[in-house]
């Protein structure tokens, strides 16, 4: 009996563990190219996919500096959980920019998973619809987070940004301004419809 107790005990510390040292810091981005505008064009991949994905030059990939993270792994593990059933299949991008009051970026992708699942899941309607994709604006309690949805063929990916909730910023306009250049500016390409009139 002692045995297996300790044995028990032994894995409990180990998954324990695990979970502590677990964080959303994916660096395993390919270099990116500029563009002749200055700007950064990355090449995203997941699953069987890949999408081409700009941003502005001041976005970090492959390195982590906590000035500019603002959150934990628990927050992005709650903001994960907070509106839809559904599991991530994975993880394909950690971003951020070296300015404290803009963006934390983060990319999961959801294999088998359609977009009207997601639009049922939160149950409630949406801030923008891009036809192939949706957008939802929320506060996360900590946070203001913007969730972007788009469909692909084998499913669905989300793009998570969260902002600084030290930084005084009435309204979120500063970040909903930035996660409107990079989305319905820089990558407009990626939607249906464009949504750059989102508040």
């Amino acid at each position: 009996m002692n045995k297996k107790l300790r044995i028990l005990c032994t894995l409990l510390f180990l998954s324990l563990t695990m979970q502590s040292c677990k964080n959303y810091y994916y660096l395993q981005h390919t270099p990116a190219v500029s563009d002749e505008e200055g700007n950064n064009i990355h090449t995203l991949k997941f699953a069987k996919e890949n999408i081409q994905f700009v941003t502005f030059a001041d976005y970090q990939i492959n390195t982590v500096n906590k000035k500019y993270i603002f959150f934990k792994t628990k927050d992005i593990d709650d903001i994960l959980k907070r509106n839809i059933k559904k599991t991530s299949s994975g993880q394909f991008l950690f971003m951020y920019t070296n300015m404290s009051i803009y963006n934390n970026l983060l990319g999961f992708y959801y294999e088998n998973v359609t977009l009207e699942e997601i639009i049922k899941d939160y149950g409630k309607i949406v801030d923008a619809n891009m036809e192939n994709g949706v957008l939802y604006t929320y506060n996360s309690g900590k946070f203001n987070v913007v969730d972007i949805y788009r469909k692909y063929n084998g499913g669905v990916v989300r793009f998570i940004n969260v902002n600084n909730p030290e930084v005084e910023d009435p309204q979120n306009k500063k970040f909903h301004l930035e996660v409107r250049n990079l989305f319905f500016d820089l990558n407009k390409k990626l939607w249906d419809k464009n949504a750059a009139d989102f508040q």
